[in-house]
């Protein structure tokens, strides 16, 4: 463990670059922090793994005469100062080079290029094709193919501990049959997701994805459930003049507790709030599916309205999003699927299957149902904030967001009204771009959240 007790927090953003270094294809190591201006960390829910860039000013020629050519490993430990060297508190992994661009002339004898990474698992993926048959539970096909075909340690060359997955809402209750016509893993996980069925939720909303500490295969929902309770950190937009409470709501909180500027969000983009149009057309606010199975000749409905159908998914928070009273019609946005029931592993000559074979017709449609309309709920409520970086964060982590009323702030105001009721609240991080400089170190966060602290009007019963 590396000695902290004499590291002090200066400023917000503050880090250290304990280690940058390529590693060459005899083995050899060649440190890069000599050359160093700035390193971006993308990590992202909605794009499997992590990826970035590094630019460098080169006045030896590490291209021309030197060790760069491209497909080299790069290593990197980032830190945040006082921080325990613990894996949880740190950004410690090697990448592969992919690619050199953007190479310009700095001086006659200095020039300026960056060297594009992705990490390893991603880059293995390109080369492994699967063309078999996966049959039995979601969970454990998930976590085979993770085994045989994914996983990768954090540090290769040094035979350091591999990257974990954590698979989400267990035991699964789905069970699949289904070929990998010549997939990589990834589009063979991929596809899986859209059939697993947890053992709490229900909604094939499974995703899989990389943070900068695992890998995650799990739902939505479930990320959501796990950490109600649990919320790494309370994040704070106070424009200038204002002074507000930090971590005074009594939640409990995961991260390492920092200063309240450390966590004082310099800038936010509210895109968006609602749109009853993009809402009524993209079947958010209500759609069905029919199905027509070819070998039982059996027709299959299924329907959702998210007003009278909240309840049954996990939100950010329980109040409806969505006004009272806006139009919906569950027959505006139709799906129609062709089904073959004589390809399934739990249905054979016309006899039932199990009610948690995916390949039961009931499931089929609920599960492309319920994921097209959860992943359309985080929509309305997507926002961006600049904050001061950190190295204990990671998406998939849920944050609570205070966003201050605009009313004027005297003396006696009541504290609840302080905040906007609508824009407060848990939001959900999806995407952390990372920006180290030798200046300091920065965050642009993608948060999201499907439910309000308060409903925008009573739940309705029938509609």
């Amino acid at each position: 463990m590396a000695e902290t007790t004499d590291e002090q927090l200066n400023k917000p953003g503050d880090v250290k670059v304990d280690e940058l270094f390529i590693t060459l294809s005899n083995g050899e190591n060649y440190d890069l922090l000599p050359f160093f201006v700035e390193l971006n960390l993308y990590e992202d829910v909605w794009n499997v793994f992590l990826s970035g860039n590094v630019i460098l000013k080169d006045g030896v020629n590490l291209i021309g005469s030197g060790p760069i050519a491209g497909g080299e490993g790069i290593t990197m430990k980032l830190r945040t100062p006082t921080y325990d060297d613990i894996p949880e508190n740190v950004i410690d992994k090697t990448f592969q080079i992919f690619a050199i661009k953007d190479r310009s002339l700095n001086n006659d004898r200095e020039q300026i290029y960056i060297l594009h990474f992705i990490s390893i698992e991603g880059m293995n993926d390109q080369g492994v094709v699967l063309s078999k048959r996966f049959q039995g539970n979601t969970a454990e096909i998930a976590e085979k193919i993770y085994a045989d075909y994914v996983v990768e340690s954090r540090r290769p060359l040094e035979g350091t501990e591999p990257t974990k997955m954590v698979v989400g809402d267990l035991p699964h209750a789905s069970k699949v049959n289904f070929l990998a016509n010549l997939w990589t893993p990834v589009q063979t996980l991929q596809f899986l997701s859209k059939y697993c069925k947890g053992n709490k939720h229900i909604g094939a909303d499974f995703i899989f994805f990389e943070s900068n500490k695992m890998f995650y295969y799990t739902s939505m929902q479930n990320l959501i459930e796990a950490q109600k309770d649990l919320l790494f950190d309370e994040y704070i937009y106070s424009p200038p003049g204002m002074d507000l409470p930090h971590r005074e709501g009594g939640e409990t909180y995961t991260g390492v507790k920092l200063p309240k500027t450390f966590v004082t969000i310099d800038s936010i983009q509210v895109p968006r709030t609602i749109d009853i149009i993009n809402g009524q057309d993209s079947g958010y606010y209500s759609q069905s599916v029919r199905a027509y199975d070819l070998f039982t000749k059996e027709r299959v409905e299924a329907k959702l309205d998210v007003r009278e159908d909240f309840d049954k998914f996990a939100h950010t928070d329980p109040g409806i999003p969505i006004p009272e009273g806006i139009q919906r019609n569950p027959f505006a946005m139709t799906t129609i699927k062709v089904l073959n029931s004589v390809n399934n592993m739990t249905q054979a000559f016309n006899l039932p299957g199990s009610a948690s074979g995916n390949s039961d017709n009931e499931n089929i449609i609920g599960a492309s149902l319920y994921r097209d309309n959860y992943f359309n709920s985080f929509k309305d409520y997507t926002f961006e904030i600049q904050t001061p970086g950190r190295t204990d964060i990671e998406v998939g982590r849920m944050i609570k967001l205070q966003y201050p009323s605009p009313i004027t702030k005297t003396e006696d105001v009541d504290p609840d009204d302080l905040f906007d009721m609508q824009l407060s609240g848990r939001y959900l991080i999806t995407a952390i771009r990372h920006k180290i400089d030798t200046v300091a170190h920065t965050m642009r966060m993608e948060i999201v959240k499907n439910g309000l602290p308060e409903s925008m009007g009573e739940p309705e019963n029938n509609e």
